[in-house]
């Protein structure tokens, strides 16, 4: 990433993004909101990339359990996903030794991967209490291993998008930070 794309997007989280959120200022916090962005990001461009051909023929209505494919996952795992990465993000950088140089891209990926950690058992009870309001959807009664199963899954699908954005969101939140 060239040195003016990163100072670019520093001056744009800082003017329009979650840099003008209360508590934003300080690092940990701020980290929370950067990933927790990052995070919605990284899951719009999953559903918009392996929905597009079923949005560009359904419309909304792609949405629908009726048109399920493997967007769905990115869809109702957004509400689970987000404040699992604000968590996440606030929890890497409260743990961030004092010592350490070019934190911010280590520190996203370590993030993002807690994200999942954080995410699946959540994503999979959100998901467990809709199949109780919609009976017609079954889950396993297994949960436990459908949780790891799934936050597997979730994983290979979306890795090559999320740890790349994980990485870039620690590098520049790390250097909005140390210019403030």
């Amino acid at each position: 990433m060239s040195a003016a794309t990163a100072e670019t997007a520093e001056v744009l989280c800082k003017r329009f993004g979650p840099g003008r959120l209360p508590g934003a200022d300080n690092r940990v916090v701020g980290a929370g909101y950067a990933f927790a962005t990052a995070a919605l990001s990284a899951a719009t461009v999953f559903v918009v990339v392996t929905g597009f051909e079923s949005i560009t023929k359904h419309g909304l209505a792609a949405f629908g359990p009726a048109h399920g494919g493997i967007y769905m996952f990115g869809v109702y795992a957004i509400p689970f996903v987000v404040p699992s990465a604000f968590i996440a993000g606030a929890f890497t950088w409260a743990q961030r030794p004092a010592s350490a140089r070019y934190w911010g891209a280590v520190g996203g990926i370590v993030a993002t991967v807690l994200t999942y950690i954080i995410a699946t058992p959540l994503t999979i009870s959100g998901w467990y209490v809709i199949t109780l309001l919609h009976p017609e959807w079954t889950m396993s009664s297994n949960l436990p291993r459908l949780m790891m199963l799934l936050g597997i899954v979730g994983f290979l699908l979306t890795c090559w998008l999320t740890l790349p954005v994980g990485a870039i969101s620690g590098y520049i939140h790390e250097r909005a930070v140390v210019e403030t």
